[in-house]
């Protein structure tokens, strides 16, 4: 019994060995240890590098040529060099070959070598003598140029801050109204004009305004009217310098500047630039009031 055991005992142990190395392929289904599915493994394939080292025959074809072509070059340089060295070697045992005419031209050309540079000399330094006193007459006149510039520039300089000084110096401000508003006395009448040849009533307002007072007014009788700057006066308290306005029930058709003495100048159609007294009958019935801008 104690045999048979054993006997059992051993096969066992044995057929564990085998199947223990024995390697079973992995089946998929549920595996209840891992709680989940199994797969299958697949073996992974190795990356061949490809080789690119291989050279086609063609291009080493083409090197071999190139290199070939390029040995036939370095060959014919080497014998073009050799060439001009056997030239050269013939040509010294040329003159190698006739010493005396050859020590007789050297001498023959010392001497005349001698006699040029005496002469050479001579006329290097009479180059220079001229060449120095050229230099000294150019910087003299130069230096009278530049004086006769400086003077010259200063009478200019002079010259110029004279009519600078003659243009920038400000016309003086009229200080009498009367004497300037008559500048335009005789001026004819043209309607939308302003100046002192042509102007209309307006306009010829408008530029004795802005040359005496400075005052910029609008070219309509009407807009200077209305024009909020001005303020209301009374005929019995109007003063040089106020505007009179005349026109009818509907607008203001006209204006003129009140002079001292009862009187202002403005410009009729009729007349042109004038200057009427306030009592004239045709105007003081068209009258219809003062504005003061001073």
């Amino acid at each position: 019994m104690a045999f048979r055991n054993r006997l059992i005992m051993g096969i066992a142990i044995a057929c564990s060995l085998v199947l223990s190395n024995c390697a079973f392929p992995v089946r998929p289904g549920y595996d209840r240890k891992s709680g989940s599915y199994k797969r299958y493994r697949v073996p992974k394939k190795e990356v061949v590098e490809a080789d690119t080292t291989t050279i086609d025959s063609q291009e080493e074809l083409v090197q071999e040529e190139i290199l070939a072509a390029a040995s036939k070059n370095t060959g014919n340089n080497q014998a073009n060099a050799s060439d001009s060295v056997v030239a050269s070697t013939l040509d010294s045992t040329g003159k190698n070959l006739t010493p005396q005419t050859d020590s007789l031209a050297l001498s023959d050309s010392s001497a005349n070598k001698g006699t040029v540079t005496k002469k050479q000399k001579q006329d290097s330094t009479q180059v220079r003598n001229s060449d120095t006193t050229k230099v000294a007459v150019n910087a003299t006149t130069k230096t009278v140029e530049k004086q006769t510039e400086k003077t010259t520039d200063k009478a200019s300089a002079k010259k110029t801050d004279k009519a600078t000084k003659k243009q920038t110096k400000p016309a003086a401000k009229p200080t009498n109204l009367e004497k300037y508003a008559k500048e335009w006395l005789g001026a004819k009448y043209v309607y939308g004009a302003a100046s002192k040849k042509k102007t209309d009533c307006s306009g010829y307002v408008m530029q004795v305004y802005k040359g005496f007072y400075g005052i910029s007014l609008d070219h309509s009788a009407q807009h200077i009217y209305d024009d909020g700057r001005g303020y209301s006066i009374k005929r019995k308290k109007l003063q040089e310098g106020d505007l009179v306005f005349f026109g009818n029930f509907w607008k203001i058709s006209h204006v003129g500047i009140y002079l001292k003495g009862n009187r202002f100048i403005h410009a009729s159609t009729s007349k042109g630039v004038v200057i009427t007294s306030m009592d004239d009958n045709y105007w003081s019935s068209k009258y219809k009031g003062a504005r003061r801008f001073k």
